[in-house]
């Protein structure tokens, strides 16, 4: 069985963003505070939310 993560980083407004896809789990750090996301749309609703 094949295990693929994605980890990439990216910055909106100045703030940082890290997030990591993969081992059965998704969440995103925005400036050091970590958040569990369930999907791409919550990663997108978190991402609306800094700009």
């Amino acid at each position: 069985m094949n295990h693929i993560t994605m980890h990439g980083g990216l910055t909106v407004n100045g703030r940082t963003v890290i997030v990591h896809v993969g081992d059965g789990e998704a969440c995103a750090t925005v400036d050091g505070m970590h958040f569990n996301v369930c999907s791409l749309w919550q990663l997108y609703q978190l991402l609306r939310l800094l700009v």
